[in-house]
């Protein structure tokens, strides 16, 4: 919660530095943060002003217990002002400056001993005696006071009818009044959130009201006019006798039996000694008595038996045990292939101990060939600061190598293509040491196998029609194995704020150097930094990335890479992988996908996102659409290799075999949320000075950058 300085100057709030709570203050004309004030407190909360704009009082937390605290606007003179296992939070300063009012726990039903707590009372804290003083007559919980201009009496929000409401305290009187009396509550988005404030000049309340499923904020002018009668606690409704003290009285005053097996010819019952009693009957007391067993009754009379004795107590090293926490649906199936496979399905199961500490994952999956499938297994291990994950995996990936166009018998073409193999097997090995809740270092191994070969397929092709046969399988070439070794180290930082589709706020980074050694040898050098620039906090908002990863060596063109995906630059995957971009060879080359390939590349993006719809209930159905979002775009991204030229526009001899440029495109898209399960992309790119024709709509799965 944050709180203007009474002359409106200022803005007090907390945020998150290096792990724990720090208390700011912001020059609200200036839109700049003018001091920062560090209480040493693991927690700081409900910052709120003295009237004269020089104090601000805090709930602080240290070790889970909270106080109030004091502290003077220039982060001097801190100041403890409770000091007890009580919590304490949500303090307003009193237009007098002598009082202080906060929620507490403070109550006759709060017992330490026996872990038992009052539910949220109002208390007043006087700064000349430092006494504390619970309201009155106070049912339900009460929480977030605030005081009348006059400081003659208190706002709150309870909930002693069941539903949340406005009420008042008269500090003459001593009467509680109701001032609004809503159904569907006077909350905000949880329980403890405040949710009221008093403007003490205008006189004007305003307040959260949960309606319709949503939250909206209205405002009352001189709510003390609302108040009528004082109120009183209306009788409560009989509830049904759970237990009794008296045992004898049970077995005379119980009622008869009711049978609660309702089908016929089925019945349950328990076996007493040497007689058998339907399970829907009571037991009689001479049968509790004989049986030793402890009653609800004894439970409430007996106050021994609500805790344990502390001193009997013994301390264990935690040894946790591995149980299944997540086994994905096993598939299987089967579909005719002319590359020899048929037969495919898999599976996932991940393993955890009691405190999520420790994690085994283990993953398979077969599409045809038992030496192509896919295999994964990994550790995880998040018990302490530096936290690990170690395992291994086996991946096939496939490229496409080469295509020529030679004729064939009867007018017809002969299409080849050489399809690369790779299976990357890796051991790897990966730590992450946090600076603090948005900042990590990393560093890691990984031990890489790669087995290489390469597929030549066939198929007849028709220029005239474009009709074509499918493809076979004219001869398989398996190279040499590749071994190499991959060390890592990266920084990275993190302090986002997500919407329904991706980032509505902060910025993340990721600075990474990555050398390999061994069969092949080149080092990859990763900056990646991106911004989420709020216009109008989760409404709109500009997100902008700028992102290079660069590889330097002698195999640095092992490994091209794409650029042409809908996470970087959107309407240049259009399937069209062949230089010639189609089957009957005319001379497009501009459109040809091999200049979205390279070692090295660089991508810019730019999106302008907003709402379009946050909630659309369907009828009478029980059901909503979910989010759709919005959005404007701006691409550009260039790949290129060692020895090709960039230029910074298109050059008029342009070959890009040995020539590149940056590309662009420009468009609007759709992001929809579909129940926090997938996130669903449709995207409409124009590509401006490419022979790609009209703007291109492509769909995809993933969430926003």
């Amino acid at each position: 919660q944050s709180a203007f300085s009474p002359d409106g100057r200022y803005l007090a709030f907390t945020a998150q530095r290096k792990g724990k709570d720090v208390l700011y203050l912001l020059d609200v004309r200036k839109r700049k943060t003018i001091r920062r004030i560090d209480t040493g407190l693991e927690a700081v909360m409900s910052p709120a002003w003295s009237p004269d704009g020089r104090r601000l009082v805090f709930s602080g937390n240290e070790g889970g217990i909270t106080d109030l605290y004091v502290v003077d606007r220039e982060g001097g003179s801190l100041q403890q002002l409770t000091r007890d296992r009580h919590g304490d939070m949500q303090p307003q300063w009193s237009p007098d400056g002598k009082t202080i009012a906060f929620a507490s726990d403070r109550g006759p039903e709060t017992n330490f001993d026996l872990l038992r707590f009052s539910k949220w009372q109002i208390a007043l804290y006087s700064l000349e005696t430092n006494r504390v003083e619970v309201l009155p007559s106070q049912g339900g919980m009460n929480l977030n006071p605030q005081w009348a201009p006059d400081g003659q009496s208190l706002a709150f929000v309870s909930d002693r009818t069941g539903i949340a409401n406005l009420y008042l305290f008269d500090l003459a009187t001593r009467e509680h009044y109701q001032l609004t009396n809503v159904v569907g509550g006077v909350s905000a988005i949880t329980e403890y959130s405040p949710t009221i404030s008093w403007a003490r000049k205008a006189d004007r309340l305003a307040f959260t009201y949960f309606e319709d499923g949503d939250y909206t904020v209205w405002s009352i002018d001189s709510p003390r006019l609302l108040r009528r009668e004082p109120f009183r606690q209306g009788p409560v409704l009989g509830a049904p006798v759970i237990a009794s003290r008296n045992t004898a009285r049970d077995s005379a005053t119980a009622p008869a039996a009711v049978r609660l097996d309702t089908i016929p010819g089925r019945s349950s019952f328990y076996r007493t000694g040497n007689s058998i009693r339907v399970s829907a009957n009571i037991p009689a007391a001479e049968e509790r008595v004989r049986d030793g067993s402890v009653s609800v009754a004894a439970l409430l009379d007996s106050a021994n038996l609500a805790l344990p004795d502390t001193s009997r107590f013994t301390d264990a090293r935690y040894r946790g045990g591995f149980q299944p926490e997540y086994v994905a649906r096993p598939t299987v199936g089967y579909t005719r292939d002319n590359f020899g496979r048929g037969v495919f399905g898999g599976t996932t199961i991940v393993l955890a101990d009691l405190l999520g500490n420790q994690r085994l994952a283990f993953s398979g999956e077969v599409n045809g060939r038992i030496s192509e499938a896919r295999v994964y297994a990994a550790y995880l291990n998040v018990a302490r600061r530096f936290q690990y994950i170690t395992g291994g995996y086996q991946d096939p990936y496939y490229f496409l190598a080469g295509e020529s166009l030679d004729p064939g018998p009867q007018g017809t073409l002969i299409q080849q293509q050489a399809i690369s193999r790779y299976i990357i097997r890796q051991g790897f090995f990966t730590g992450m040491y946090p600076q603090n809740r948005f900042t990590r270092f990393e560093t890691g191994l990984r031990l890489n196998n790669i087995d290489r070969s390469t597929m030549f397929i066939s198929r007849l092709v028709d220029p005239r029609s474009g009709a074509a046969s499918q493809f076979v399988i004219d001869s398989i070439n398996h190279g040499a194995s590749a071994n190499f070794v991959t060390p890592q180290v990266a920084y990275v930082s993190d302090n986002t704020l997500y919407g329904y589709s991706g980032p509505i706020m902060g910025r993340r980074m990721r600075f990474q150097i990555e050398p390999n050694i061994g069969s092949f040898r080149w080092v990859e050098y990763l900056a990646d930094y991106r911004r989420y620039d709020a216009i109008l906090f989760n409404f709109l908002t500009v997100a902008t990335r700028a992102m290079a990863s660069v590889s330097v060596g002698r195999d640095e063109k092992q490994f091209p890479k794409y650029i042409g995906r809908p996470e970087f630059i959107r309407g240049y995957d259009r399937e069209r992988f062949n230089q010639s971009c189609t089957i009957r060879l005319e001379n497009n080359s501009g459109c040809s996908a091999t200049q979205l390939l390279g070692s090295r590349v660089a991508i810019a993006n730019a999106e302008l996102r907003f709402p379009l719809i946050r909630r659309f209930e369907l009828g009478i159905l029980p059901i909503a659409l979910p989010p759709l979002d919005g959005l404007f775009f701006y691409d550009a991204g260039i790949a290129w290799s060692a020895g090709q030229d960039v230029s910074l526009k298109r050059p008029d001899d342009y070959n890009f075999l040995n020539q590149r440029y940056p590309l662009r495109s420009y468009g609007a898209g759709l992001r929809l949320n579909l129940f926090g399960f997938a996130m669903v992309r449709w995207d409409y790119a124009i590509t401006p000075g490419q022979k790609l024709g009209d703007g291109f709509w492509t769909w995809s799965l993933g969430p926003s950058f």
